[in-house]
């Protein structure tokens, strides 16, 4: 991986971040440096990937392989998830951890 692409991040302490936010049905990918859930119908939202926590991602919910980078470098959590939170199938573990 070519780090040279990326500004060097430090992180935003965990007291000072939004704890949590959940994501259901979209693909996760970092557009033009930043942190984007893309619907089904094309419609962007951008995710302030260093100021939240844990990312919680429910069913439908696709990530590429630089949206996970990128959560890593922040120190954000990426958590995958049942509906509404059920059953927990896969977690990491965070720098700050």
């Amino acid at each position: 991986m070519n780090n040279s692409r990326y500004i060097p991040l430090k992180p935003i302490p965990i007291k000072d971040r939004v704890s949590m936010i959940f994501i259901e049905k979209g693909q996760i990918d970092v557009i033009d440096g930043a942190f984007v859930v893309v619907d089904k119908t094309g419609v962007r939202t951008h995710i302030p990937v260093g100021s939240v926590a844990c990312i919680m991602l429910e069913p439908g919910t696709r990530v590429s392989h630089a949206a996970a980078a990128l959560a890593s470098q922040a120190g954000t959590l990426l958590v995958w998830i049942g509906e509404a939170g059920v059953r927990l199938y896969a977690s990491g573990q965070t720098g700050t951890g």
